[in-house]
């Protein structure tokens, strides 16, 4: 099932093109890792070879894409919640057996058999609607390999798993792969843990796509296992002047319980990390922090407790940056988001000269018009970033805000926030599974284990 792309150029409505040329053989029965700066075209190339474009959107300006045979597509998204139409795993993956004409006395014993593989028994029969962005995105990896296609496309497929997780996921994927002979091609802005696994990098820039050489290809992905592995330089707080405090608080998802804390500080003006297993309740922690959960015990504010204050007054202090995009944006267009944050930013930092200046050294000049919901997933979680940083609440809530951004971004964010931090300080708790990439700003590090947040030491 050899993908054979010619001379293809692609370009949405009313934008330049955005895959010039390219000229790419995919083999068939290989594993390839496409990697890239933030918007360059690697979704863009997985839904053309999936079919989705030029049908959906966009037009082919030039040359063509070419799959040998006919065979089955299966394509992973970024956001994973897009594709399920069901109400639990179990379902979603009855309903995917039932549509590839599944005998009936078999779906069930398949259902269990995919489920056991990829370690998701105990959570088949609870409702998507209560599931963290890690166990979805290993729900929807269930539901793509249960396809039984002989193509599979997997977009930024681990972006909020845990690393025990990612692990075991990529070599139970890469096992199907060599058992059943697939064309696996993956979108991945991190790079580490693949060295085992992967054959070819395709690699994206600005002006060209270029196949690796296998030499280049393993010192690519050495180098990154090499800064995964990297050590935090955390301290313990000492409690006092504290932003939040927590006494004697529990909280549930439906009947599971999710945190038992007897009591907890977090430090005002500083940054921590909260980490721990896909599904702890990470998220579900900043939900509560945010008013958006209910909760028994105390949270204290500034010493004052949040149940009692208005929420108008409340979010004017603290702000959630969602970790799906689209839940964050109110308005059309790049621009009008800013200038929103704008309107309403609290920051002494971001001043109209200093937001004039990020929009520049961003590269979002030429995106103001463009509407939200059509830029790439890193795009709008760039946008997202800067307008919640230019909001300037006193405290910003982070859930996995790297998500989909390339390396070069990464580090232009976090030294803009180090120089908004000395000017004008925020609390940031941050929760992700890639702690090297906070490294720089990290102050301190909670871990989220058996329903505990526990402070490291270095």
């Amino acid at each position: 099932m050899t993908i054979q792309i010619h001379q293809l150029s692609f370009a949405y409505p009313n934008q330049p093109a955005i895959l010039h040329q390219l000229n790419l053989n995919i083999p068939d029965n290989s594993f390839t890792l496409l990697s890239g700066p933030t918007g360059c075209g690697k979704t863009t190339l997985l839904k053309l070879i999936a079919g989705l474009l030029p049908k959906y959107g966009g037009h082919v300006t030039h040359g063509k894409l070419t799959i040998d045979g006919h065979p089955r597509i299966a394509m992973l998204f970024q956001d994973p919640a897009m594709q399920f139409t069901m109400d639990t795993a179990r379902h979603e993956l009855e309903f995917t057996l039932e549509n590839l004409q599944t005998p009936h006395e078999q779906i069930a014993s398949q259902v269990d058999h995919i489920l056991s593989k990829v370690h998701l028994s105990s959570i088949a029969d609870q409702p998507l609607t209560t599931l963290s962005g890690g166990q979805l995105q290993a729900v929807a990896l269930a539901t793509t390999l249960a396809m039984n296609a002989k193509i599979i496309l997997l977009d930024e497929p681990f972006t909020n798993i845990d690393e025990t997780s990612r692990n075991f996921l990529l070599a139970t994927l890469k096992a199907e792969q060599s058992r059943r002979h697939l064309t696996v091609v993956i979108s991945d802005h991190d790079l580490h843990g693949y060295q085992k696994y992967i054959q070819q990098i395709v690699e994206f820039s600005s002006q060209r796509v270029k196949m690796l050489t296998p030499l280049q290809s393993q010192a690519k992905l050495k180098q990154a296992d090499d800064q995964a592995s990297i050590h935090l330089e955390v301290t313990i707080p000492s409690g006092h002047n504290p932003a939040f405090q927590l006494s004697n608080t529990q909280l549930h998802r439906g009947q599971h319980l999710i945190l038992d804390q007897s009591q907890l500080f977090i430090p005002r003006n500083e940054v921590t990390l909260i980490t721990g297993p896909s599904g702890c309740g990470k998220s579900t922690f900043l939900n509560a922090l945010s008013k958006q959960l209910p909760y028994t015990g105390r949270i204290s504010y500034l010493q004052k407790n949040i149940k009692k204050l208005s929420p108008g007054k409340y979010f004017r202090q603290v702000g959630l940056l969602f970790q799906h995009t689209d839940d964050q944006f109110i308005n059309i267009t790049v621009k009008e988001e800013i200038m929103l944050s704008q309107k309403h930013g609290h920051s002494t930092f971001f001043t109209n000269q200093r937001i004039n200046e990020v929009i520049d050294d961003f590269r979002l000049r030429n995106l103001a018009d463009r509407v939200v919901y059509s830029l790439s997933g890193g795009q709008k979680k760039l946008l997202q970033i800067l307008v919640m940083l230019i909001m300037g609440q006193a405290v910003l809530l982070m859930d996995e805000p790297f998500n989909g951004l390339d390396h070069q971004i990464q580090r232009k964010l976090l030294k803009l926030i180090k120089v908004s931090q000395k000017q004008s300080p925020q609390t940031l708790l941050i929760v992700s599974h890639q702690p090297e990439q906070f490294q720089e700003i990290v102050q301190h590090h909670l871990k989220m284990t058996d329903h505990h947040l526990i402070y490291q030491e270095d």
